[in-house]
């Protein structure tokens, strides 16, 4: 299922993408036929329980995973047609990911764990953008902790401030909140919303969460592999 737009305006487009596991004798089709058109400067929630291919979607979406057939392109850029290394090179710069475990390098504080990644992306400044993005999700005043140092709320502010400094279009979210405290994810996922209105970035969220997916334009569920519904709240 796919919401009506034109191709202009439409940033992620996956048309009948499968994904399958295991040799053909023990075979497991994790997505069976997915057609959907997430529109620029969209919210869009994918929603359903745990093993109904939410998060594999995310991983061929955001060109973390080949599908194994069907056709996604994802800003104006082919996925189908690259390896893994151009998948790498294609994500840069246009794809920010927030995942559920904050991926943070323990060895460095928090401005290196926003700065570094830029730097070696061969940004200008990247200590000033990483300063600039962990004040706007309101921990400025840690820069120099390391993420032992730092609450689960405040790790995930690095981990979305990393995704979101080098101002990417589209920007995925793969349970944010799964591992925080209702008061804690309810800030964390303001601070998404707050970011997304500011860049006017396109933001694909799953969750099995309801209250979190009637936050977003659009709601997409999904169960064993496949959209049974898409509306908008």
């Amino acid at each position: 299922m796919s919401d009506p737009a034109s191709d202009a305006a439409i940033a992620i487009r996956a048309s009948n993408v499968t994904l399958s596991l295991g040799s053909a004798g023990a075979q497991v089709d994790i997505l069976r036929g997915i057609d959907l058109d997430i529109g620029a400067g969209e919210s869009l929630a994918i929603l359903g329980p745990s093993g109904s291919g939410k998060s594999s979607l995310m991983a061929i979406l955001s060109g973390l995973e080949q599908a194994s057939g069907g056709s996604v392109s994802v800003a104006d850029v082919d996925f189908t047609s690259l390896d893994e290394d151009g998948l790498a090179r294609a994500r840069r710069g246009r794809i920010g990911i927030v995942l559920q475990s904050f991926h943070l390098l323990p060895t460095m504080t928090a401005l290196e764990n926003v700065a570094v990644p830029l730097e070696l992306a061969g940004a200008e400044n990247p200590f000033e953008i990483a300063t600039a993005e962990l004040e706007a999700v309101g921990i400025g005043h840690r820069l120099s902790h390391y993420p032992t140092q730092l609450s689960g709320g405040e790790q995930q502010r690095v981990a979305i401030a990393r995704a979101l400094a080098p101002g990417p279009k589209i920007v995925f979210a793969d349970e944010p909140t799964g591992n925080l405290d209702a008061a804690t994810g309810g800030s964390i996922i303001d601070v998404l919303f707050e970011r997304k209105a500011a860049a006017n970035s396109t933001l694909v969220i799953i969750t099995h969460d309801v209250s979190l997916a009637e936050r977003c334009d659009r709601i997409v569920e999904m169960k064993d592999g496949k959209i049974v519904s898409d509306r908008r709240p």
